[in-house]
């Protein structure tokens, strides 16, 4: 039930009006914080950011270490789309390390808490190969133990020569 919820709060605000495109806001006004819970938030935040210091820091096992042991890591950048466990996370986290990606920026748009799941949704901006890119992220991360965990990552590279440029509302009236 719980995750059945939270999937209803990502769905519902994972399509919220902060859309941003290379630099331009498609929606109507700016993702607020969607989670009353200040620790979590806090949580979130330093998560988001240690991701961020160990990718540029060429730590792929600090990076890891913010997963579950059977973490998900969807992305259109591996052959099947989904890398799943720590230690392939890990292997996967450190190719884009050994190539010298690096993160530039990150902003959090929108998160959302429910009990012991939390969700983020951001967007980055990254230098690959010497190449300006940028993508968006949905991550879900669980109250453990040791404290939030990230259990579910999907990261999305849009590319705006195929991509959808203008979207025609329906009429509501």
């Amino acid at each position: 039930m719980k995750t059945a919820l939270l999937l209803c709060l990502v769905l519902g605000v994972g399509m919220a009006p902060a859309q941003q495109i290379a630099g331009q806001a498609v929606g109507a006004g700016n993702a607020a914080a969607s989670c009353p819970n200040p620790a979590a938030m806090r949580a979130a935040q330093q998560i988001v950011h240690a991701w961020k210091d160990g990718y540029n820091s060429g730590d792929a096992a600090r990076v890891a270490a913010l997963y579950t042991e059977d973490a998900y890591y969807l992305t259109q950048h591996y052959v099947t789309g989904i890398v799943q466990g720590r230690a392939r996370i890990q292997a996967y986290v450190q190719r884009g390390v050994d190539a010298h990606y690096r993160i530039d920026s990150l902003q959090i748009l929108s998160t959302g808490c429910v009990e012991n799941l939390m969700y983020v949704i951001a967007r980055y901006e990254a230098t690959n190969a010497g190449q300006k890119v940028f993508g968006v992220n949905l991550v879900v991360l669980k109250r453990t133990a040791p404290g939030w965990r990230i259990v579910a990552h999907e990261a999305a590279v849009p590319d705006p020569a195929t991509a959808v440029q203008h979207l025609d509302l329906p009429n509501t009236r």
